[in-house]
C-alpha cells in the first residue's frame, strides 16, 4: 500500500498580498520612528505614531480598496513587533491592532468615504489613551485613579485654578486627539488620491531586495521556550494579584519573591525595564504621592502611613506584571505556538508574515538613509514609499508562486533515514538524474554513534560534519561539536550558482540546528526562495511540520520510512522532475 502525507501549499490571495505590503511598511515606520520619539523624549509620542498609523493605511485604502485590507495589515504589523528585541511586546502589539480593527470598524459602518475615514481615524488615535490608561491600571491597579486625582487636585490648587475642573481638562485633551485623528485621515485621502493621480509617472527605479532569512519559526539556542513555563507565568501572575488583592501580606511576599527570581532565572531579558532609571523613578513618584496624598490631601496632613503602604502595594504589583509580561511575551515566541496557529487556521496569516519579514530590513534601511537625518523625519516621502509599495506587490506576487516542491523522508532518531535515502540516490543516479546536495553519514566507534560525516552527492568527498568530542574550536548544539569547515562546505555545495543545472537537490538532514538558524538554514532560504528546483529533504519525525513552515516551500511530499517503500519514493520523484521539464517546455 503506497503511504504519502502530503502538505499542499495554496497560494496567498490578492488581500493577503496587499496586507503583506501595508504590514511591512507600517512597522518599518513605527521602528523608525518610535526609535526618533524614544530618543529625543518627545511627549505624546504614542499620539503622534497613532497619527502617523491612521495616515498610513487610509492613504493604502485609496490605492487598494479591498475589504478587510486594514485589520490585516494591522495584525501582520503586531505580531511583527514579536521579533522586538524589546522585553515588553503586549503593549504595542495590542495597540497596532487596536487602531486598525476601530479603522475598519467604522469604514465598514459608514462606507470607504471621508466620513468613514474620519471617524475612524479619531477613534484610533482616541484609543492611545484608553490603552495608556488601561496599561497603567493592569500595572498598578485602580487605586491609581484615586492618587491621580488627587495629585491633579492638589496641582492646580497651588497654580490657583481650581476653576479648571478634571473634565474640562479631559475634554481639552480629547479635542486634541480629535483634531488630530481627522488630520491623519483627511491626509491620508488626500495623499492616496494624488498619488493615483500622478503614479503612472512615477519614478520606479528603486530595487527592492527581500531579507533570505525568515525569522517567523526561527528559535534561538539561548532561549528555550516551554508551553509549561507560559501556564506558570499566567497561573503565577492571577496568583499574587488575588493574594495581594486579598491582604494575604506574608504569603503573597513568599510567593512573589519566588516568582521573580524564577523570571530572572529564566527570562534575562526580563529585568530589561526594571533596570531603566525611569521606572525607579516613577517608583518613588507614586510611593511619596501615595503617602502624602491618601486622605492626607483633604485632612492637611503631609504624610499617611496608609498610603505609604498603598503606594508601596502599587509599585510590588507593577514589578510583577512588569516582568511577568516580559516573561509571556517571550513565550509568545515559541515557534511551536506559531506553528500550531499555522495549522489551525492561521496559514494565510503566516505565510505574510513570512514576506512581511522578507521585506523589512529593506525599509527599515531606506528609511534610515533618507528619511530621518539630522534628528528629522522631513526627508520621508510618501509618494516613493507607495511606489515601492507597488513595486513590492508584484514581488510579493512573483515569490509567493516561485515555491519549490519537497520531498520529506522521515523517521525516529537513528532508523535508517540516510540509508534509506543513499539508495534511492544511487538509483536516481543511475538513471542519470543530475543531483546535488549532501547526505550525513553517521560515524560509529564500538557500535556507539560518535559522529557524523558529511558526504558530497556530487564529488564523493567526506568531511567530518560534527563529533560527541569536546573541541573548543567548534561549534556545540545538543551533544555534537560541529565543524566550522563542514558548515562552510555544505553552504557552498547549497550556493545557487552551483546548482543551475541540478534536477535535484538533496539535504540530509534539516534538523533542530537549521531551526534555530545555524546550519544550512540561510543557503535553504536562498534555494526556496531563488530558485524552483525540486528537493529532497531527510528530516525527523518530530519536527516535519515546523520544518516546512520555516521555509514556506511548495507542495510537501511526506513519506515515513516506516510505511513506505523506496520505489514508491523514486516514482514520487520522478514524477515531479517530470512535471517540471514540462514546465520548462511549455514556457
Amino acid at each position: 500500500m503506497f503511504f504519502m502525507d502530503t502538505i499542499v501549499y495554496k497560494p496567498l490571495n490578492s488581500i493577503w498580498l496587499k496586507a503583506s505590503v501595508v504590514g511591512s511598511i507600517w512597522a518599518s515606520i513605527e521602528i523608525i520612528l518610535g526609535s526618533f520619539l524614544h530618543n529625543l523624549k518627545i511627549p505624546l509620542s504614542g499620539m503622534i505614531l497613532s497619527f502617523i498609523g491612521v495616515f498610513i493605511l487610509i492613504t493604502f485604502l485609496q490605492v487598494w480598496k479591498e475589504n478587510g485590507l486594514i485589520w490585516r495589515a494591522g495584525i501582520i504589523c503586531a505580531l511583527m513587533k514579536s521579533v522586538s528585541p524589546s522585553a515588553l511586546i503586549l503593549g504595542p502589539m495590542i495597540g497596532i491592532f487596536t487602531e486598525a480593527i476601530l479603522i475598519e470598524l467604522f469604514i465598514f459602518v459608514f462606507g470607504k468615504n471621508l466620513i468613514g475615514y474620519m471617524t475612524g481615524g479619531v477613534f484610533a488615535v482616541l484609543s492611545t489613551i484608553l490603552h495608556k490608561l488601561v496599561s497603567l491600571l493592569i500595572l498598578y491597579g485602580f487605586n491609581f485613579i484615586k492618587i491621580l486625582s488627587d495629585l491633579y487636585k492638589y496641582a492646580v490648587k497651588q497654580i490657583d485654578l481650581e476653576q479648571l475642573s478634571a473634565v474640562n481638562l479631559l475634554i481639552v485633551i480629547t479635542a486634541i486627539y480629535i483634531f488630530i485623528g481627522m488630520a491623519g485621515s483627511i491626509g491620508g485621502y488626500l495623499t492616496g488620491l494624488k498619488y493615483l493621480e500622478s503614479k503612472n509617472l512615477a519614478d520606479r527605479q528603486s530595487e527592492i531586495k527581500l531579507q533570505s532569512n525568515n525569522q517567523l519559526f526561527s528559535q534561538t539556542s539561548q532561549q528555550n521556550f516551554s508551553v509549561l513555563f507560559l501556564l506558570i507565568n499566567l497561573f503565577s501572575i492571577s496568583g499574587i494579584l488575588f493574594l495581594m488583592n486579598s491582604n494575604f501580606i506574608i504569603v503573597t511576599i513568599i510567593i512573589s519573591i519566588l516568582y521573580v527570581g524564577f523570571c530572572i532565572i529564566n527570562y534575562k531579558n526580563s529585568l530589561k525595564r526594571l533596570k531603566k532609571l525611569s521606572f525607579w523613578i516613577s517608583f518613588l513618584i507614586i510611593t511619596f504621592a501615595a503617602a502624602f496624598l491618601w486622605n492626607g490631601f483633604s485632612h492637611g496632613a503631609f504624610f499617611n502611613l496608609d498610603g505609604l503602604i498603598v503606594g508601596l502595594k502599587m509599585n510590588a504589583r507593577a514589578i510583577i506584571m512588569v516582568l511577568g509580561f516580559a516573561s509571556i511575551s517571550v513565550e509568545l515566541r515559541n515557534p511551536l505556538i506559531k506553528s500550531v496557529l499555522y495549522h489551525r487556521g492561521f496559514a494565510n496569516l503566516y505565510q505574510s508574515l513570512s514576506l512581511a519579514f522578507s521585506a523589512l530590513p529593506f525599509f527599515l534601511s531606506n528609511l534610515s538613509k533618507s528619511g530621518i537625518k539630522n534628528n528629522s523625519i522631513s526627508g520621508i516621502s510618501f509618494g516613493s514609499i507607495l511606489n515601492q509599495a507597488e513595486t513590492l506587490l508584484v514581488i510579493f506576487e512573483k515569490e509567493d508562486l516561485l515555491k519549490p516542491q519537497v520531498v520529506i523522508i522521515t523517521g525516529e532518531i537513528h532508523q535508517g533515514k540516510t540509508t534509506f535515502t543513499q539508495k534511492i540516490i544511487t538509483n536516481l543516479l543511475e538513471q542519470k538524474i543530475r543531483i546535488a546536495g549532501f547526505l550525513s553519514l553517521g560515524i560509529n566507534e564500538n557500535g556507539t554513534r560518535i559522529g557524523y560525516s558529511l558526504f558530497d552527492i556530487e564529488s564523493s568527498e567526506q568531511t567530518e560534519l560534527c563529533s560527541t568530542i569536546k573541541d573548543e574550536n567548534r561549534i556545540k548544539f545538543g551533544q555534537f561539536y560541529f565543524n566550522n569547515d563542514a558548515i562552510l562546505k555544505g553552504n557552498e555545495i547549497l550556493n545557487t550558482e552551483n546548482l543551475s543545472d541540478k534536477q535535484l537537490i538533496v539535504i540530509d538532514e534539516v534538523g533542530p540546528l537549521e531551526l534555530s538558524g545555524h546550519g544550512w538554514s540561510s543557503a535553504i532560504e536562498n534555494i526556496t526562495r531563488s530558485c524552483t528546483i525540486s528537493q529532497l529533504w531527510v528530516v525527523r519525525k518530530s519536527i516535519v511540520k515546523m520544518i516546512t513552515r520555516k521555509w514556506n516551500i511548495g507542495n510537501a511530499y511526506i513519506f515515513d520510512i516506516t510505511e513506505s517503500s523506496i520505489p514508491e519514493v523514486e516514482n514520487k520523484l520522478k514524477e515531479i522532475l517530470f512535471q517540471e521539464e514540462q514546465k520548462k517546455y511549455d514556457h
